[in-house]
């Protein structure tokens, strides 16, 4: 079965090529249509490429900001069928009522609507023969990527490590119990900060396993279908949103609050925020579906908080020194041994840093300049007021100074992107550095400090089982321990210097800094 899969894509991949190469559009929308056409495994690989800003150019990488999986439907007698094997009973023994057309579609499940116990309730169902699919296309990937090794076309990034990202991806989303458990999570946050204008669907987990997933029915409004109707019926859906009393830019606002406040004091966030997985309800409130994947903040994130506070205050020392905070903490766990034990490279360090704050500050003025201006201005085309450029300028910015954000920084400025995105389609005065100075009057960076341990016990308890883990794959005898920590060590040596001997190459200015410490 996974042959034949195989063997199919290889046909069918050069007519999808072929087809959009004759079709006139740019080369990022291109790139987005042909991964959406090729569906499942390509989706997810377009929503990982869109977050590597050192693979992709800045307008591919915000190309595919906004790629969307959305397929023709399996036949409901197949859908069911795997639902009764997972369950063990038919749908007419577990629930009052199920729709026979599903409410979504996408590459990997689908939705229906139904009643348990007199709630009104989703069931998503995994569709069949999906992992043999996945298998196949991450076959293809695998024989693809070994060719772009072997010309050295992506330089110095591995595709192994890209792959490795898809993989886990794809093992996250098609375990629909950890779906629960990430559903779950967000659900006791927003519980615990007693947020009223923000809804979590409730999850069913009496009939919830790796292919099925039961959860509450929330009644809200599609922010993609709201788009559709701004589109094509603004009259209509004028009338609607009086009626439920929706402020749109109130609800944008919401949006970019609450998503700096999942990352900056949970730690743990909705990572896939697309148009189809935002709802706005009566009163302007928010919610969200789809918590397949989710984000997790695992360390301390205050100079990341201060750089975008100092970003939306023009205050662009702050910024750059925030930054640059930010980046030295994920620096010292990587290396903090090195740098304590060595008051020479402790030195060298703390002047290599001095001199990237000096120099970050003058490289994110005009960055922080553009973002101020072009956010607000309604009469900019929506592609200049998107908050997309400023982010990955400023992420191309730092890998002059070989830094780069880690990947749960980047999934969360992605989440963030497409927010905004969505904000600036759903109400024309919308302005994320306003949406962001909204988020800092009510949360100050040393609120934040003090609120965010009390707020992160499930993210610890996810870490802890990790580590346990992972110690559990590698025992190693006390002897095998020590040199590993040395080959550790001069790794981390070697890479470190490498890092600072580079940048003193390219700036004299740092080199004589560097001797003189």
């Amino acid at each position: 079965m996974i042959f034949l899969v195989f063997i199919g894509r290889l046909f069918s991949l050069p007519a999808v090529l072929i087809k959009y190469f004759l079709k006139r559009a740019d080369g990022p929308t291109r790139l987005r249509l042909i991964l959406e056409e090729l569906g499942g495994v390509y989706i997810k690989l377009g929503q990982i490429l869109a977050m590597r800003f050192d693979i992709l150019p800045i307008n591919y990488a915000r190309g595919l900001m906004d790629i969307l999986d959305n397929v023709k439907p399996v036949s409901d007698e197949r859908m069911f069928d795997v639902f009764e094997k997972e369950a063990g009973k038919k749908l007419e023994e577990v629930f009052e009522r199920i729709e026979r057309r599903p409410i979504g579609s996408a590459s990997f499940a689908q939705v229906y609507k139904g009643v348990l116990n007199g709630e009104n309730i989703v069931v998503k169902i995994q569709k069949p023969e999906s992992d043999k699919y996945i298998k196949a296309d991450l076959l293809f990937l695998k024989l693809a990527f070994f060719f772009i090794d072997f010309w050295g076309i992506l330089k110095s990034v591995s595709s192994k490590e890209i792959l490795i990202q898809l993989k886990e991806w794809l093992s996250d989303e098609l375990d629909y119990s950890k779906e629960a458990q990430n559903n779950k999570i967000l659900y006791e946050h927003a519980k615990r900060h007693n947020l009223e204008n923000v809804v979590i669907p409730k999850i069913y987990p009496d009939f919830t396993t790796k292919k099925v997933l039961v959860q509450e029915f929330l009644d809200g409004s599609q922010a993609k279908r709201i788009m559709v109707y701004l589109e094509t019926r603004p009259e209509d859906l004028k009338k609607i949103l009086d009626e439920r009393k929706i402020n749109l830019l109130d609800a944008a606002n919401s949006f970019i609050h609450d998503l700096m406040r999942q990352y900056f004091i949970d730690g743990f966030f909705h990572a896939d925020p697309h148009p189809a997985n935002l709802l706005i309800f009566p009163g302007s409130r928010i919610g969200y579906i789809d918590f397949g994947i989710i984000g997790r903040s695992l360390y301390d994130n205050f100079g990341l908080l201060r750089f975008i506070k100092g970003a939306t205050e023009m205050d662009f020392r702050e910024s750059a020194e925030g930054l640059v905070e930010f980046l030295d903490k994920r620096l010292v766990k990587e290396y903090g041994e090195l740098i304590e034990s060595d008051s020479k490279i402790q030195k060298i360090y703390e002047a290599t840093l001095d001199f990237i704050t000096r120099h970050l500050t003058e490289d994110v003025a005009p960055i922080l300049k553009d973002w101020n201006f072009f956010t607000g201005n309604k009469e900019a085309d929506i592609s200049e007021r998107s908050s997309a450029r400023a982010f990955l300028r400023i992420a191309k910015t730092i890998e002059k100074y070989r830094l780069k954000f880690p990947s749960d920084v980047i999934a969360f400025l992605r989440g963030l992107v497409i927010v905004d995105m969505v904000c600036l389609k759903l109400d024309v005065n919308f302005n994320m550095v306003e949406a962001a100075r909204l988020f800092f009057r009510h949360h100050s960076v040393e609120d934040i400090k003090v609120k965010t341990p009390a707020h992160q016990e499930e993210t610890k308890e996810l870490e802890t089982l990790a580590s346990l883990h992972i110690a559990e794959e590698a025992p190693e005898k006390g002897g095998e321990v020590s040199a590993r920590i040395e080959e550790k060590q001069y790794a981390a040596r070697e890479k470190l210097m490498g890092i600072i001997t580079a940048l003193a190459e390219k700036y004299p200015e740092l080199y004589n800094e560097i001797r003189e410490a």
